[in-house]
């Protein structure tokens, strides 16, 4: 057996600068996860669903501006400038009740309430932001009904305790969008496909 002893060498000194290059490329992996997080269907609705629960979990609606009257509501949101569908007086059985803006975790969404003497509570929310829904989503979260549709050029989420509920309410979007035909000069008929004269089929 031997043994070589070495004098004078000093042994390498270790490499420093792998430690922060491997903090940048974990953070730059994080921001790549959180944008692609930002999108799904799935986290959107776990928003909306905290929203909601947030908002009819207090003692008082926290609206900012109060009405039953969609025009005027959908009023308030354009002169803040978000571009509104055409709203409904009510989500199946529950009333419009006002409106408000609402941070949720990575934006700020318009939140239409209705409640009031109706039974269930329903919120809809006029999303900013990307949501990759193409021909909607619908599932649950937080224990909630929640469904993503798009309604004229915006996306919406309908949020609410009965399924029976958001469904009727995501319907009324869908035919309020049909009534918001616009009519031709001079005719009182939607597009011509009414006969002015009154004549039926």
């Amino acid at each position: 057996m031997s043994v070589d002893i070495v004098t004078g060498d000093t042994p390498p000194a270790p490499r420093r600068g792998g430690a922060p290059r491997v903090l940048a490329i974990g953070a730059v992996a994080l921001l790549l996860v959180a944008v692609w997080l930002r999108g799904l269907p799935s986290f959107v609705a776990w928003e909306v669903a905290r929203d909601h629960q947030r908002c009819f979990g207090r003692r008082h609606l926290p609206a900012r501006v109060w009405s039953s009257d969609p025009a005027e509501v959908r009023e308030w949101l354009e002169s803040r400038g978000t571009p509104t569908p055409l709203l409904p007086s009510h989500a199946n059985e529950a009333e419009l009740v006002g409106a408000r803006y609402c941070p949720l975790v990575d934006r700020v969404a318009a939140h239409a309430y209705y409640g009031g003497g109706g039974e269930g509570l329903v919120s809809v929310f006029l999303l900013s932001g990307p949501v990759r829904v193409r021909d909607g989503w619908s599932g649950t979260a937080r224990g909630l009904h929640v469904r993503l549709l798009r309604a004229a050029g915006r996306t919406l989420a309908i949020v609410g305790e009965s399924e029976a509920d958001v469904a009727a309410t995501a319907r009324a979007f869908t035919s309020t969008r049909a009534l918001a035909l616009p009519r031709r000069k001079g005719s009182d008929s939607i597009l011509g496909l009414v006969d002015p004269s009154g004549a039926s089929c």
